[in-house]
Formats: C-alpha cells, structure tokens, sequence
C-alpha cells in the first residue's frame, strides 16, 4: 500500500469519531474523489499505452513500408498516426484531469484534518482529560476576596487550556 493510501485510510479511521452527519458527507466526498482519481489515473495509463502501441506500428510501417519517408499515404501509417495523435490529445487531457482530481482530493483530506482536530479540541470533547498537557501551566492557586461582611468569594484564574494543534505543531529550534 503507497504511503498516500496508508494516510487516506488513517483519515478515515479518525473521521470515524466525529459527528455522524458530517462523517457521512466527509467520508462520502473523500470515496467519490479516491474514485474519481483512481478512474482518472487509469484512463491516463490506458491512453499511454495507445500512444506507445501506435508509435510501434508507426516504427513497425518505417520498416517494412516501402519508400516510407517519399510517401506516407499507405493505410497503416495513416492509422497509426490518427491513433499516436488522438491518444497524446487524450493523455494531455486525462494528464490534467487526473491534477485536478488530485487536487480535490487533497482538499477533502485538509477539510478532514480540520475536522479531527476541531473534534479534538478540549472544548469539543465530552470527556476531558485529568491530565495535564506537558506544556501546560499548573494550577492558579486560589485568591479569597471579601466582597461583603457576610459573604466570602473565592477566584480563580482562568486555566491555560493548550490545544492540540498546539501540542502537534513543531518548534523553533533557532
């Protein structure tokens, strides 16, 4: 398995723990661009293996065919040559096809980062960690503030809540 099918899979996988509505639409979009591309990159190897076939039988003409530079109108030159012509149009054409189709496909996998991570946002969890991040500041201790005789009132400061995108992104060395 190339290593561009190892990270789809592993999207797919994390995809699902997210929202089951936007589950399905991610995950349907990502299998009909996998498709798409697949379909796109064959169509683009089937026309290359046209485009080789008719320069053989163009080689194959210039061989056999006599006097084949003086005249070119003999039946198999003419066939090969529309053939060799109408497949290199055609693998320009599937050839940026297949680009864009790959484009898309990197999109939608973007778009699945972005929804994992924001399903991993503390904030979005339902069940939050007791543990701390490695870089998180420990607890602000307590200051007690005496707003009327009667009552006493306890502040906190608000905790430094680190994200994950925090935590998975890299460091200036220098």
């Amino acid at each position: 398995m190339s290593k561009r099918k190892e990270q789809t899979a592993f999207l797919k996988a994390l995809v699902l723990h997210g929202n089951p509505e936007e589950r399905a639409k991610l995950q349907e979009r990502m299998i009909r661009a996998e498709r798409d591309e697949q379909c796109a990159w064959r169509a683009l190897w089937l026309v290359t293996l046209l485009v080789v076939f008719s320069c053989c039988g163009i080689c194959y003409g210039a061989v056999l065919v006599p006097h084949f530079f003086h005249n070119s109108s003999h039946v198999a030159v003419k066939i090969f040559g529309g053939l060799g012509l109408a497949s290199l149009i055609c693998v320009v054409a599937f050839l940026c096809f297949w680009v864009w189709c790959r484009a898309v496909l990197n999109r939608i996998q973007q778009e699945c980062r972005r929804f994992i991570m924001a399903t991993l946002e503390p904030g979005n969890r339902t069940a939050r960690s007791h543990f701390r991040a490695p870089n998180e500041e420990p607890p602000a201790k307590a200051e007690r503030v005496i707003v009327d005789s009667n009552f006493e009132t306890t502040l906190f400061a608000p905790p430094h809540q680190q994200t994950y995108a925090h935590l998975f992104s890299f460091r200036r060395t220098s």
